[in-house]
């Protein structure tokens, strides 16, 4: 079987398992899952035994159920609390029986004590009908589950070899080793209780010193001891929770912004489509286009295939990595351009174009990549979801761009011997070093701005980082969210409007399936969400006022916590040094020695970002976690052109001899600016189709794509080719001097 077969084997492989874990015929509820802002889900309310909790406890168990949640499986929950002794939990994409899993999880307290059973009790079994062990049979805690460091779900290995029944095996923590097992030592030939929530799980008699690990037996299924060690994992909950209401909530973005979302989605793919048609022709084109519907397949495949959610901020991870896959494409297709302007035959063009454009490729995405690896290491929910897109869809776009595309057009070339292909332009001679100094202080002085502004002027934070005020109204059928959200523009709060607030329609769960008069059914539920006002007492007044402005009974009304907790802005912070430590020690090994294009890529990303985040701050945008995603979208796309350019003056350095450095650089850049101006208008053009159509709620972050694309083209060309330039004259300047200075001696 020749290279030519074995490839086109691959790609049906890999079309047909992207197909199969897509459909899952074999899960009838397995499919691609929406995450809360798209599809909506299931809120559960616990509320505490007592009315008045210490804070920080609920804050604590917040923390605690937000990790099992996670650790659960389900992607991009939504856990805050709400008043002084209730918490709040939505959770996306969930089958019946996981929700009956996730409610269990997530409401027990998972209190785990070690305690000896008195001697008085020895005999006495637990389980036994006739003589059973009670609590009254023990002694008082001697340890409990703070000195756990892990815990899984086994089998109860009898001999080594037989299994017998589900075990949850643990490991205890370094700096209670030597305590336990000098308890355990002490106590050989006596029996220890493991106890579970006041529930007594096993009681094996010591035989000797334990001071690493254990195991609880007792326990009926392989599922249930994974439960309680995912429970013993994530702490237990320092107060008493229990489940006050279930009910079925709509997405967050609400309908009328999905809808508005999907029509500009669909024109945003058409004038892409059309675009690639006419400035590649209908062979180069077609391929391209059929390349990004497989990409999307592909990553649509994985996500179902992994269970997760996709949200928004995943949506803006896709669209990254569609640009990535475009932007590859683009980059082997100007190379085949080159080779033909340069005389070669078009299969010829086509072998050197795509090998030409190999490094390019691999090195702009591996960076992505090691951005992705950060976030999805040091965050949780949505920032996690969009570096899974991310990771996914990179992949997938590498297969695509160096396996699909290319044997896509070797097959077709075979029998297409001239296709047509329109030449674009090429540019040359554009003299961008000559006006970098002008442009480059102009660029710092817009920088600067933006970063004295983000700091003297507080960035407007959404109830997503700031919690806020949540009310539950009763409303007519005929009351829809663009009335509500219009209602609460009337209202004219400082802070506070329609486009801002989270509305979501309800439905209890335990009342849909009853019985329902004709009066309940001509109402509907909606939750209205929305952030702290600046203006004293506004936030207090605010239910009572949306419910007179929309002569709507309001149910319930408090306030609740933001849903992105310090851990996961510290962990964002921190991912985002991380990867671009990352990207600096990779960038600097592939281009060495002139890995000065590392550190400039790297400025002009945080160039990038900080004057989109300063314009959002100057025209008052809502910075939520949709903003969010978005200017991580940024740095990846800054990164990307970055690299591309940095590639070219690789490239070119080994080439073009008898050029000065800076020629050299500019010559590169005009040499990629057509594949520039082709990749930002086609990823600039769905954006731009979200930011016209996409409606008001879409709109900061369309907004916040728009300008970062922008930005981040422009910054690739007037700071990273200058600056290397720059740094490139010191470094010569420095040699000259060094060697004056052996001559003199």
């Amino acid at each position: 079987m020749n290279r030519r077969n074995v490839t086109g084997v691959l790609v049906l492989i890999a079309i047909a398992a992207a197909i199969l874990y897509l459909w899952q015929p074999w899960q009838q509820d397995r499919t691609l899952k929406l995450g809360l802002d798209l599809q909506g889900g299931l809120r559960v309310v616990l509320q505490a035994d007592e009315a008045n909790v210490d804070r920080e406890e609920l804050d604590t168990a917040r923390n605690v159920i937000e990790n099992r949640v996670n650790q659960f499986g389900v992607s991009e929950p939504v856990v805050q609390t709400s008043g002084d002794n209730r918490i709040v939990v939505e959770l996306p994409g969930l089958s019946a029986a996981d929700q009956d899993r996730a409610l269990g999880l997530i409401g027990q307290q998972a209190v785990l004590e070690f305690r000896l059973v008195r001697q008085a009790s020895q005999n006495k079994s637990v389980g036994d009908p006739n003589n059973p062990l009670t609590l009254d049979d023990l002694e008082e805690p001697a340890f409990t589950g703070e000195i756990l460091q892990d815990a899984r779900a086994d089998f109860n290995r009898m001999g080594g070899t037989t299994l017998s029944g589900a075990v949850v095996l643990f490991d205890i923590k370094r700096e209670f080793a030597d305590d336990f097992g000098q308890f355990t030592a002490g106590n050989i030939g006596r029996r220890m209780a493991i106890v579970l929530d006041g529930a007594i799980q096993t009681a094996p008699t010591i035989n000797g010193r334990i001071s690493d690990s254990g195991q609880i037996e007792g326990i009926g299924t392989l599922e249930e001891a994974s439960d309680i060690a995912l429970v013993l994992r994530s702490g237990s909950l320092p107060i008493n929770l229990n489940v006050e209401e279930i009910r079925a909530i709509g997405p967050t973005l609400g309908r009328d912004s999905i809808n508005s979302g999907a029509r500009a989605g669909i024109i945003g793919i058409i004038a892409v489509v059309v675009t690639i048609l006419l400035y590649y022709g209908p062979l180069f084109g077609g391929v391209l286009t059929l390349g990004l519907i497989l990409a999307v397949l592909f990553i649509f495949g994985a996500l179902a295939g992994l269970n997760a959610v996709l949200t928004l901020p995943g949506l803006a991870g896709l669209v990254l990595t569609i640009g990535a896959a475009v932007d590859g494409n683009v980059i082997s297709f100007e190379r085949i351009k080159e080779e033909l302007r340069a005389g070669k035959a078009l299969r010829m063009a086509m072998r050197s174009g795509f090998d030409n454009s190999l490094s390019a490729i691999i090195d702009a995405n591996v960076t992505t990549l090691l951005a992705a690896a950060a976030l999805y290491q040091y965050t949780s929910g949505p920032v996690r979801g969009f570096a899974v897109t991310l990771a996914i869809g990179i992949i997938a776009s590498v297969f695509v761009n160096i396996i699909v595309v290319p044997f896509l057009l070797d097959v077709l070339t075979l029998r297409i011997k001239r296709p047509l292909i329109p030449m674009g332009f090429y540019a040359s001679g554009i003299r961008f070093i000559k006006i970098a100094p002008v442009v480059m202080a102009i660029s710092g002085l817009l920088a600067l701005i933006a970063l004295i502004l983000v700091f003297v002027k507080p960035l407007n934070l959404s109830v997503d980082f700031t919690g806020g005020t949540t009310a539950l109204y009763q409303v007519d059928n005929a009351t829809d969210i663009n009335a509500i959200r219009g209602a609460i523009d009337s209202l004219g709060i400082a802070d506070i409007n329609g486009g801002g607030a989270l509305i979501q329609e309800v439905q209890d769960t335990t009342i849909s399936n009853a019985n329902t008069d004709e009066a309940a059914s001509a109402q509907k539920l909606y939750s209205v969400r929305v952030g702290s006002s600046s203006t004293e007492g506004a936030n207090d007044t605010f239910p009572t006022d949306l419910a007179a402005a929309l002569n709507a009974n309001l149910l319930s009304a408090d306030f609740v916590g933001p849903s992105i907790g310090s851990d996961l802005r510290q962990g964002a912070f921190y991912a985002v040094l991380v990867a671009f430590g990352l990207i600096l020690v990779y960038v600097g090994w592939r281009f060495w020695p002139n890995w000065i294009v590392a550190i400039a890529a790297v400025i002009a990303s945080i160039h990038d970002v900080g004057i989109v985040m300063g314009f959002l701050d100057l025209i008052g945008t809502q910075f939520s976690i949709p903003v969010l995603a978005a200017l991580l979208f940024v740095v990846g796309y800054s990164l990307n052109d970055s690299i591309i350019i940095a590639d070219r003056i690789r490239e070119n350095l080994r080439k073009l001899k008898g050029l000065s450095y800076a020629e050299i650089v500019e010559r590169s850049v005009n040499q990629t600016l057509s594949r520039t101006i082709m990749t930002s208008g086609t990823t600039l053009l769905p954006v731009l189709a979200l930011f016209f159509f996409g409606g008001s709620v879409l709109r900061g972050f369309s907004l916040a794509l728009l300008i970062g694309i922008g930005f981040g083209t422009y910054s690739s060309i007037f700071i990273l080719a200058p600056m290397v330039v720059w740094f490139k004259g010191r470094q010569q300047e420095s040699k000259g001097r060094r060697s004056g200075r052996r001559r003199t001696t």
